[in-house]
């Protein structure tokens, strides 16, 4: 009974569960060995009295005599979808090879899922309910400081309020007496003025302190439901560069949280990294804010933050130090002659970079610039990039910057650029799609991302550009093989590798370009554009959820994989040894790839791809 319950620790969900129960478990179990070829749960035929667990060996799910829906090695179970249901399997099971199993009475299955709430997630009836699953316990292993404290557990004292017609000498004087550091503004909508208010305001542009409060504070002031997490607050404060957060209950408010109630709970936390930026004095002071970037990364991944979630604090901090470096070259080069715009590209386009990357960016200048004026640009963009590399970002590989002409052009330019991409859909259009279609306009006055988004907007009335574009988004296809397992790959003396970009999220990213342009959305972010999809019954509720899941998930993994080759001193990269991984995590892949191919099939059959030419 030992050796059966050290297997079933080895195995999602009886990994998570208490050693006494897994113990019982093991005591319960019937053992059963079947030959190869023999039918174990017949489709359509008798409901699973047991649920099953692969010991040795592995069997084939089979919808019909010749499609394999799956195959299931060692640690994984079968049987739960009729158990759960009552009702006869969904498909047959049959042995692959010759196979031991542990058969776990329903009786006792029901009751773990009654008393056992992981157990029960776990063996959830459907892909994305088991997908979700994997997200939230994940979440559940988070540093409970940021991903399990609720804002309104941060309050110390009630909110104090001021009348909008009160002075801001009078505000002044309530804060010290409060010892607060600001003040909620009886106002509709909601106001706020902080101490820093005061300062900037009110002493540094020589307001006498008889000034009404309405004149300085800020209104509507941001707010956020106070059943928020803390690291929900944290991206709100950074995005916003606010240090108070009023917490509303509808339209009351409870309380004020600070940046320093925040500090308090973790170190190194993102809130620091405006302060490093401001005190920055040179470049090389630059190169250590980026570092500083580096290791808010290090600290958010080990305290269980999203990937998307992280992307989010990293597009705020690269935004900022991209500004501080354009601001810097226009002090040295002069004013801009003429309005311009300064786009950031593919994974910073979309919210996506977690590490430090290729630079991707291109510079869209006014239409009435002159050949001075463009010879300006010129040297602005060379500044910037030098800068950037000089921050740790090195230089594109294939040119995509600001400094080649190519990508250095006036407004109208750009329009043309975008249509000629639509209206001639060649391999060349696609490759600059899957590129510039990924776009955020991050400085500069010229409304350049608005312009060219109302091109993009009307991309789907084009219908071959997106049946190409289809095509191009299923070239790499989920790797599985004929059953159901997932494809590996060798690279000289590598063996049993996936490249989790390549053959993993960069899949989730293609099809989600595909999806909102097909839903007419503006949107960047993959999973954004998902959930636009998902919202424009592009893509359904279950797809949407699905692919989400997948995506955070193979981001997780990625993210996880290269920063331990960091910390051994080794470049990152993309692949990793499947069998490497733990079997929660090849459940994770597997099934996250899974849901890929599903999607796949859908795109080739909803854009007719096999009758292109």
């Amino acid at each position: 009974m030992d050796e059966i319950a050290r297997f079933l620790r080895s195995y999602p969900p009886f990994d998570r569960l208490p050693e006494q129960v897994v113990h019982q478990i093991a005591g319960e179990l019937q053992i059963e060995f079947v030959r190869a070829g023999q039918t174990i749960l017949t489709k359509g035929g008798e409901p699973s009295s047991f649920l099953y667990i692969v010991c040795k060996g592995s069997v084939d799910l089979l919808r019909s005599e010749d499609q394999v829906v799956d195959t299931l090695g060692p640690g994984e179970a079968f049987g739960h979808p009729s158990l759960i249901r009552g009702q006869p399997p969904l498909v047959t099971v049959r042995a692959h090879t010759d196979t031991l199993l542990y058969l776990l009475p329903g009786a006792i299955f029901h009751r773990l899922r009654a008393e056992q709430p992981q157990f029960a997630a776990f063996f959830a009836a459907s892909v994305i309910e088991r997908l979700g699953y994997a997200l939230q316990s994940r979440q559940s292993e988070s540093n409970p400081a940021l991903f399990q404290t609720r804002l309104r557990d941060l309050v110390a004292r009630p909110p104090v309020s001021i009348s909008p017609e009160a002075t801001v000498g009078d505000a002044a004087r309530l804060m010290r007496d409060e010892r607060i550091s600001s003040l909620i503004v009886e106002h509709t909508p909601i106001g706020i003025i902080t101490d820093r208010d005061l300062r900037n305001r009110v002493l540094a542009e020589g307001l006498p302190d008889t000034t009404p409060v309405r004149q300085v504070m800020s209104a509507p002031a941001t707010t956020i439901a106070a059943d928020a997490l803390a690291f929900e607050g944290l991206l709100l404060m950074l995005e916003r560069g606010i240090h108070h957060l009023p917490l509303v209950e509808g339209d009351r408010v409870v309380g004020v949280v600070t940046h320093t109630d925040i500090l308090r709970r973790q170190s190194n936390s993102p809130l620091f990294l405006p302060r490093l930026l401001q005190r920055a004095t040179s470049l090389a002071d630059l190169r250590r804010y980026t570092d500083q970037v580096a290791d808010a990364v290090f600290t958010l991944t080990a305290a269980g933050a999203r990937v998307s979630d992280i992307g989010r604090v990293v597009a705020v901090a690269h935004d900022a130090l991209l500004q501080r470096l354009i601001h810097d070259a226009e002090a040295q080069l002069g004013p801009p002659p003429v309005p311009y715009a300064w786009l950031v590209l593919g994974s910073e386009g979309r919210y996506e970079q977690t590490l430090r990357t290729d630079q991707d960016n291109a510079l869209v200048y006014d239409d009435s610039a002159s050949a001075d004026d463009v010879r300006y640009f010129e040297q602005l963009a060379t500044l910037v990039v030098d800068w950037l590399v000089e921050c740790g970002f090195p230089r594109c590989p294939g040119n995509i910057m600001a400094t080649n002409p190519e990508w250095r052009q006036s407004l109208a330019t750009w329009q043309r650029y975008f249509h000629r991409w639509i209206e001639i859909p060649d391999e060349e259009s696609l490759l600059r799609i899957a590129i510039f279609f990924d776009y955020r306009q991050v400085y500069g006055q010229l409304p350049a991302e608005p312009v060219l988004r109302t091109i993009t907007q009307h991309a789907a009335e084009h219908r071959i550009f997106m049946a190409r574009l289809a095509r191009a988004a299923l070239r790499q296809p989920a790797p599985l093989t004929f059953f159901r397992q997932v494809a590996l790959e060798r690279r000289g003396d590598q063996r049993d590798l996936l490249d989790l970009k390549l053959r993993g999220t960069a899949m989730v990213v293609d099809l989600a370009r595909l999806f909102a342009l097909e839903a007419h959305s503006n949107e960047t972010n993959t999973i954004a554009r998902l959930r636009a999809a998902k919202a424009a019954g592009v893509l359904s509720h279950e797809d949407a959820d699905n692919l989400i899941s997948a995506f955070e998930l193979l981001s997780s993994l990625r993210l996880h994989h290269q920063q331990k080759q960091i910390a051994l001193g080794l470049p990152p990269d993309n692949l990793v040894n499947f069998h490497q991984l733990g079997p929660r995590e090849r459940r994770e892949v597997k099934e996250s790839l899974q849901a890929i191919a599903s999607v796949q099939r859908g795109v080739a059959l909803m854009f007719q791809t096999d009758r292109l030419a």
